[in-house]
């Protein structure tokens, strides 16, 4: 009999490993089409291309996406954001990307980028930020200025992926 009630509790316990996965995959689907809807709206209210929209949504399984406003205010983050960083999308919101970086960012490189933004052209470095614990991590940083259809800067996309050190 013992052997019986071992067969029976088998197939449950698998199920509930299953569950498991699937309620994690699901959730991921589910910040995922958030995400995509939110970048749609920003690409919308903006006047983005459709060009600009489709490299953004094709690169937001590969990179951490960080959409400012002109004034450099973090409008948006996309998944991956709060693993990379520590900080929850609420907490970026508004703040200017610099808050990640810290004593040892390489101040040549951040200069660099301020300057190419400055002429709207694309930006694209190695900075050492720091998490919200205040663990160093190097961040590699593609910043592309977004030009809506009527050719007016209106927003700035950053595609980051950590590396390792």
């Amino acid at each position: 009999m013992q052997d019986l009630d071992f067969d029976m509790k088998a197939p449950l316990l698998s199920w509930d490993v299953f569950c498991g996965t699937y309620n994690t995959l699901m959730k991921d689907a589910e910040k995922y089409q958030q995400s995509v809807q939110q970048m749609k709206q920003i690409a919308k209210v903006n006047l983005w291309s459709k060009e600009q929209l489709n490299e953004a949504l094709k690169s937001i399984r590969q990179f951490v996406i960080v959409i400012t406003d002109p004034a450099q205010q973090i409008a948006f983050t996309g998944p991956g954001f709060e693993e990379m960083t520590g900080y929850s999308a609420e907490e970026a919101y508004g703040r200017n990307p610099k808050f990640l970086q810290g004593p040892t960012t390489n101040k040549k490189n951040t200069q660099t980028i301020k300057q190419q933004l400055t002429n709207n052209k694309v930006s694209e470095t190695v900075l050492e930020n720091y998490r919200k614990d205040g663990k160093l991590y190097l961040c590699k940083i593609i910043i592309k200025p977004v030009v809506n259809i009527r050719k007016q800067l209106v927003n700035y996309i950053a595609y980051e992926q950590e590396i390792a050190a």
